[in-house]
Parts: structure tokens; C-alpha cells; sequence
């Protein structure tokens, strides 16, 4: 009797510890990837939250994978996982498995209708002098970042807050420019300082302080940025510098004719640009030299990086040039 008493106790104790090693937990996946830093560099992470209140949820980043989960760009889901615990973990990974059981619920995330780049048609609920040098406005939920021109000088700042109706900015940065021209640069930082929350609808952003006084309005821009039209040096590829001192991939972008042009680091190209808006770019084949060079490394993670172009960020003299997910392909200086 002993014996099975000590055998059902060993079994109930194996029970009970392959119990303990998982559980199952519900969570709320954010409709939008945000940047962050993990131990390979950058990449673009889901946000979680834990907790039923999704109007004011508290996102945080999720390192690891949901094996059989989708992300759908827009939408938050709420699903349900099971987590267990990993043996033998490498010291940069993860030591618990995510696994979807089931989606308990799927939403729009309304956040995702801000971003790209806006241009100003209202300040303070009045319509902006046209005749004056008008401010625009470039919102990045990946990196929780705005830009824009002011009317006289560049800007930058953070995004501290983002709801489904609210948002707040963090301090506002600038150039120092003192223009002659006319431009509302200082009633327009007044206002952007204040916004606390916003309405989207039919391509318009309205942004309004704390007392509901609409003091921004934006209507969606689609036009190329004009500042594509120029010549560029590759400083990155992939998120590695160019460290050649000869021969740096170039690329000449040239709006007028919709064309590209260029050098890899060893043969000659060029092609066509098949669609350029504010924020997507993309190329149609290029057509290249047949040289054989020493070596052919740049040259041939440049073409590989060029192919996979879907989009573009400009910052300051930078060109940010980015794949269909949002992730860096190749950076470039302003060349002249």
C-alpha cells in the first residue's frame, strides 16, 4: 500500500510541475509596430497591453513571438495564449514560448488614421493666408515621432500619448532660421503645443486643446516630397555603414522625368519610378552594367536593398529609404 501511495504522489508531483511550467493569459495586441531595440539592433516590435480597459490601454513592447498569431496593421486584437517555459534559452532569447489558443475579439485601432504627412489648412479655426510659406506635418507611429516644417523652420518632436481620441506631444525641437518671408511659425508651435485630442475623418486630421478648441487642421498629402529631386550617397545598407572610401553607391532621383539613376559602388543604373506619393516610393526594374569588380560586397547588398524599396523618410539631409513593413533598407546623405 505504501509503494502505490509513494507511486501517486510521484505522479500528482509530475502533474502538478508540468502544470506550473505553463499557463494560459488573455492580452491585447496592438494595430500598430513600433521601434525597438533588442539585441540584434532595431527592429519593429508588437505592443501588448494586459488588461480590459483598451480605451486607455498601457502598450508596452513584446520581445518575443506569438506562434500561429497574425498582425494585422489597424486593427487591435484580443486574444487568448498559452505561455510555457523554454530549456537551454541562448542568454538573448526568450525563455517563454507564446503560443494563440483564440482571437476573443478584433476592433479598428482608429490611431493608425494619423499618420503620414499632412499639410495645414486651419489655424486656431481659421483659415491659413495661402499667399504665406503654409507648415506641414509628418507623423511616424513606428517610431512614436513627428516632423514637419513650420513656415520657416524644420521641427521634430515625440509622441508622449496616443488613445483612439487623445494625444499629446512631447517638447517640440527647430531649427533657428530667422526668415523675412510671412509665416505663423510662432502661433503655429503655440498650437501644436497644446493639442490634446483629435478626430479623423474623411482626409482631414483636426486636433483640439484642452477645452475642445480646434486649434490645427490638416488635410492628407499625397504629393512627392520635392526634396527627392536631387542627387545621394549611401552611408547605410541594411543598417551597415558604407565604409569604402571609393566608389559609394549614388542615386540620382529625378521627379521631372520619373527616373532613376545611379551607380552601386561598381556598375551604372537606371529605371523608372512607377509610384511616388508622401511616403511610398517605388522603382520599376533597373537596368545595370556588367562590370566584375574586386569586390562586389557593397554593390551587391546595395542592389539587393534598392530592390526591396517601398517607401522613403526624409530627415534633414538624410534620405531614409524603407521596405513594405517600414524597416530601413538604406540610408543616404544629400550629396551637393
Amino acid at each position: 500500500m505504501n509503494r502505490f501511495k509513494i507511486i501517486f504522489g510521484l505522479i500528482g508531483l509530475i502533474v502538478l510541475q508540468s502544470c506550473g511550467s505553463q499557463q494560459n493569459t488573455i492580452i491585447w495586441v496592438s494595430g500598430i509596430k513600433t521601434e525597438c531595440t533588442a539585441g540584434a539592433g532595431k527592429m519593429h516590435c508588437l505592443n501588448v497591453h494586459q488588461g480590459e480597459d483598451i480605451e486607455n490601454a498601457e502598450w508596452e513592447h513584446f520581445y518575443s513571438e506569438i506562434e500561429n498569431f497574425e498582425f494585422e496593421e489597424g486593427y487591435l486584437k484580443k486574444i487568448k495564449v498559452k505561455k510555457e517555459e523554454k530549456e537551454n534559452v541562448p542568454a538573448d532569447a526568450s525563455s517563454i514560448k507564446y503560443t494563440l489558443i483564440n482571437e476573443l475579439e478584433k476592433q479598428p485601432d482608429k490611431r493608425v488614421q494619423i499618420k503620414g504627412k499632412w499639410r495645414l489648412v486651419s489655424l486656431n479655426d481659421h483659415p491659413v493666408n495661402k499667399k504665406a510659406s503654409l507648415p506641414d506635418l509628418e507623423i511616424r507611429l513606428s517610431e512614436m515621432r513627428i516632423n514637419g516644417y513650420s513656415g520657416c523652420n524644420n521641427y521634430s518632436g515625440t509622441i508622449q500619448q496616443l488613445t483612439q481620441d487623445s494625444i499629446r506631444f512631447g517638447p517640440i525641437m527647430s531649427t533657428k532660421k530667422a526668415c523675412l518671408n510671412d509665416n505663423v511659425e510662432p502661433e503655429y508651435y503655440e498650437a501644436v503645443n497644446s493639442v490634446a485630442t483629435y478626430i479623423v475623418e474623411e482626409g482631414r486630421i483636426n486636433f483640439y486643446n484642452q477645452h475642445g478648441e480646434k486649434v490645427l487642421s490638416f488635410l492628407k498629402s499625397n504629393e512627392a516630397d520635392k526634396r527627392l529631386h536631387d542627387i545621394w550617397n549611401a552611408t547605410q545598407i541594411f543598417g551597415e555603414p558604407v565604409t569604402r572610401k571609393n566608389s559609394v553607391p549614388r542615386l540620382e532621383i529625378n521627379l521631372t522625368q520619373m527616373k532613376v539613376y545611379g551607380a552601386d559602388g561598381c556598375n551604372n543604373y537606371t529605371g523608372s519610378i512607377t509610384k511616388v506619393t508622401g511616403e511610398t516610393l517605388e522603382f520599376g526594374n533597373l537596368a545595370s552594367t556588367r562590370k566584375m569588380c574586386p569586390d562586389m560586397q557593397v554593390p551587391d547588398q546595395y542592389l539587393k536593398a534598392i530592390k526591396q524599396v517601398a517607401g522613403y523618410r526624409l530627415e534633414g539631409l538624410n534620405l531614409i529609404l524603407l521596405d513594405s513593413v517600414g524597416d530601413e533598407v538604406l540610408m543616404f546623405l544629400k550629396g551637393d
